[in-house]
C-alpha cells in the first residue's frame, strides 16, 4: 500500500492536532510581527526612507519569482518521489539562470521608480535576494518531505530581527535610512538562512545532476508570476485612480480579509506530503474533509476579525470605508478559505502548463472584472470582489471537473463524495 495514500486517509478531524496547531500560531506570530515592524518603521524613519524601503521590499518580493524561476512548487512536489525528482544540480543551475534575469528585472524596476542601481542599496538588496533564493529552494524541498515548520515562522523571525534592529537604533538615536533598513533586513535573511541549513529545521535535495527539466521550470516561472500579480496587484490597481485615503482603508480591509485563507494555508503546508499521495482523481470523503474543515477554520477566524474590524472602525479615520469594503471582500475571500486545499492539491499534481494557462484565464477574468466595475461604480472598484466571487468559483469548478474529473462544491452540497463512474 502507498504509505502517503494512507497517511491521506486519516486527514480530517485528526488533522487538527497539536502539528496543525502550531502552524497557526506561527502564522498569528508572522502577523503580529510584521504589523509591530510597520509600525515602529512608519514611527521612526521619515516617510520618504519609509516609501524608499517598502519598493525595495516589493522589488524583492517578485524578483524571488524570477530568481528561483518559480520553481518552489516543483521542489516541494517532487521532493518526496523515490529515487528524490530533485537534486542539489537543481539548485545551483536554478540559481545560476535566476539570478542574472531577476537582478536584471530589478535594476529595471528601480530605474521607473527613479531609484539608484549603482551604490549599496542595490548591492544589499542582490545579496538579500541570493540568500532568500537559496532559503525558498531549500524550504520548499524541505515542505514536500513534510517539514514546514520553518517554512511558516521564518517571516516572522525575519519581521523579529528587523524590530530588534530599529528598536535598537532608536535607543541610540542614530539616523535610520532605507541603506541601514536594507542592512538589517539582509542579517535577517543571513540567520534564517543559518537555520535553513541545520538538518533538524530544513533538508537539502541530494548531490547530483539536475533532475528537472527546464522546460517545466519554464512553465513554473509563468505560473508563479500570474500567481503573483493575481495575489498582489489589487492594492497596484486601485492606487492608479483612487485618492490615498481610499488606498488606505482598502489596505487595511485586504489585510484583514486575506488573513483567514494565509492562515489556512499556513496550515495546509503541514498537510503537503499526505496531499502529494492523495488520488484526487478518485478521492472519497475522508481525503477531502479537509478541505471542509479549513473552511470551517476559515469562518471562525473570519468571524473574529470582524468584530476586530467593527470595533477598531469608530477609531480609524477610513475605519467607516475600510470596514464597507472589508464586508465586500468578505465573499470572495470566506471562498478562499475552502478552495485553497483543492487549489494546493492541484499545484501539487497537475502539469505547469497546465496550471499557467488556468492562472492566465483568473488574471484575465480580474482584469476585465475590474474594467467593468470601474465603468459601472467608478468610486467603488472593491465591488470587484462580488464579481471575483463569482467568476473564480466557476473557474474553479470547470477547473477541477477539466483536471482531475470533478465538481468539488457540487459534492459537497450533496452531502456525499461519490467517485465519478
Amino acid at each position: 500500500m502507498n504509505i502517503l495514500h494512507r497517511t491521506a486517509q486519516l486527514t480530517g478531524m485528526r488533522a487538527v492536532q497539536l502539528h496543525g496547531l502550531g502552524a497557526l500560531a506561527s502564522r498569528l506570530y508572522v502577523y503580529l510581527s510584521g504589523f509591530l515592524a510597520l509600525f515602529l518603521m512608519a514611527a521612526y524613519v521619515s516617510p520618504s526612507d519609509f516609501g524608499e524601503y517598502s519598493i525595495y521590499q516589493s522589488v524583492l518580493e517578485v524578483a524571488l519569482v524570477v530568481a528561483t524561476l518559480g520553481s518552489s512548487l516543483l521542489f516541494a512536489r517532487n521532493a518526496a518521489t523515490v529515487p528524490p525528482g530533485v537534486r542539489r544540480g537543481d539548485v545551483l543551475r536554478t540559481l545560476a539562470i535566476g539570478l542574472p534575469l531577476a537582478a536584471l528585472l530589478s535594476a529595471a524596476v528601480l530605474r521607473i521608480q527613479h531609484l539608484p542601481i549603482l551604490g549599496a542599496p542595490f548591492v544589499l538588496l542582490m545579496a538579500a535576494l541570493t540568500v532568500f533564493s537559496l532559503m525558498s529552494l531549500r524550504l520548499s524541498y524541505s515542505r514536500g518531505l513534510g517539514l514546514a515548520g520553518l517554512l511558516n515562522l521564518e517571516g516572522g523571525i525575519r519581521s523579529t530581527i528587523l524590530v530588534i534592529g530599529v528598536a535598537a537604533f532608536a535607543a541610540w538615536g542614530a539616523e535610520l535610512r532605507a541603506t541601514q533598513l536594507l542592512l538589517i533586513n539582509l542579517l535577517a535573511f543571513l540567520l534564517v538562512g543559518a537555520a535553513c541549513m541545520h538538518s533538524r529545521w530544513a533538508a537539502g535535495p541530494p548531490a547530483g545532476r539536475p533532475a528537472l527539466g527546464l522546460a517545466s521550470q519554464g512553465s513554473a516561472t509563468v505560473y508563479s508570476l500570474l500567481m503573483f500579480l493575481l495575489r498582489k496587484s489589487d492594492l497596484l490597481v486601485v492606487a492608479f485612480f483612487m485618492p490615498l485615503g481610499y488606498v488606505g482603508a482598502f489596505k487595511i480591509a485586504f489585510l484583514l480579509a486575506e488573513a483567514p485563507s494565509q492562515f489556512v494555508q499556513a496550515f495546509l503546508y503541514t498537510k503537503t506530503r499526505p496531499m502529494l499521495g492523495t488520488d484526487a482523481a478518485h478521492a472519497d470523503g475522508s481525503e477531502l474533509r479537509l478541505a471542509k474543515h479549513s473552511f470551517l477554520l476559515g469562518c471562525a477566524l473570519f468571524a473574529a476579525l470582524a468584530v476586530v474590524i467593527a470595533a477598531a472602525a469608530p477609531l480609524l479615520k477610513v475605519g467607516r470605508e475600510a470596514l464597507e469594503i472589508f464586508l465586500c471582500m468578505a465573499p470572495y475571500f470566506l471562498l478562499r478559505t475552502y478552495t485553497v486545499h483543492h487549489e494546493m492539491l492541484l499545484a501539487l499534481k497537475a502539469s505547469m502548463a497546465s496550471l499557467g494557462w488556468w492562472a492566465l484565464a483568473e488574471v484575465l477574468l480580474r482584469l476585465l472584472s475590474y474594467g467593468a466595475v470601474v465603468a459601472v461604480f467608478p468610486g467603488k472598484p472593491h465591488y470587484v470582489f462580488f464579481i471575483a466571487a463569482v467568476s473564480d468559483l466557476l473557474l474553479y469548478e470547470v477547473r477541477m471537473r477539466a483536471l482531475l474529473g470533478f465538481f468539488p462544491l457540487a459534492r459537497l452540497v450533496r452531502g456525499s463524495f461519490q467517485r465519478p463512474s
